[in-house]
């Protein structure tokens, strides 16, 4: 009898508090995803864009990188419950995630466009640097013939003066 109730007391002031608070930052997480979600949709509506599957499947695949490494920390708080009085890594991840939807809701969707529109002028670039390199190098070796050009241009007039 003893054993059954050191283990209720162990429950009791350990893990029900890990428990809860664990549940607490899960909740916290998918709220702040919804949120996302639905200002998403909202952003995409007013500019007039379709809301596809691929929105709702990046979503899903931005659940998937939160909530990973978050049943990973929840483990190690749960292992040490033990030692430590509140599960201070799923605590610490979940607030991280939170922050950065709260980032993604405040960002301008005009930011995004801006972004967007970078990523493909850069693998533009990425895509034809052999022919990018190669302009700039003839580019390059045009100015040095102008340079020599003109150098020589500079010392001829140096000399007609001296000679004057």
């Amino acid at each position: 009898m003893a054993m059954i109730e050191i283990m209720h007391e162990f429950l009791r002031e350990h893990v029900y508090l890990h428990v809860v608070l664990i549940s607490v930052c899960m909740a916290c997480i998918l709220v702040s995803m919804g949120v996302d979600l639905f200002f998403g949709v909202k952003k995409a509506k007013v500019l007039g864009k379709a809301t596809t599957s691929t929105g709702y499947k990046m979503t899903c695949e931005k659940g998937r990188k939160y909530f990973m490494p978050f049943f990973v920390l929840m483990c190690i708080d749960i292992i040490g419950c033990i030692i430590l009085p509140a599960p201070f890594f799923a605590m610490i991840w979940s607030a991280w995630c939170v922050f950065c939807e709260f980032k993604s809701v405040r960002e301008k969707s005009w930011t995004k466009a801006e972004l967007r529109k970078a990523e493909k002028t850069m693998s533009i670039i990425i895509e034809n640097k052999d022919d990018i390199a190669k302009m700039v190098s003839e580019i390059v070796l045009g100015r040095s013939e102008i340079k020599q050009k003109s150098g020589f241009l500079e010392s001829n007039i140096s000399n007609n003066d001296n000679l004057n």
